[in-house]
């Protein structure tokens, strides 16, 4: 793999749910379908937020999702599938650059 195929190629994928189990149930079956290699699951995050004409301030969790770019549209419609808000944050981040062999690993997991 050279650096212009992990500088195009992988995306860290960020969003947010309600809770940890939420979080966990999303991401297991993210990776059990090889859709991502791996996810961070990062509870007791605070959220704030206009919704509906209200400031919101809402306990959250975030999840870093690590896959391939081609991915991505298949992460995206099935964490909207599962997701408990209507209008989930889902937000696509691209890998510029990284430990080849980690990046590697990725595409072995997606695509076993």
């Amino acid at each position: 793999m050279t650096n212009e195929q992990s500088n195009s190629e992988y995306v860290t994928i960020f969003l947010t749910a309600e809770s940890e189990d939420v979080a966990v149930h999303m991401a297991t079956a993210l990776v059990k379908k090889r859709l991502i290699a791996c996810a961070n699951v990062c509870p007791g995050n605070r959220s704030i937020y206009e919704y509906e004409g209200i400031i919101q301030l809402e306990r959250e969790v975030i999840l870093f999702l690590k896959t391939a770019r081609r991915h991505v549209q298949n992460v995206i419609d099935l964490v909207k599938e599962m997701h408990s808000y209507d209008v989930p944050c889902i937000t696509v981040l691209p890998i510029t650059d990284g430990n080849p062999d980690y990046l590697a690993w990725v595409d072995q997991q997606v695509d076993a």
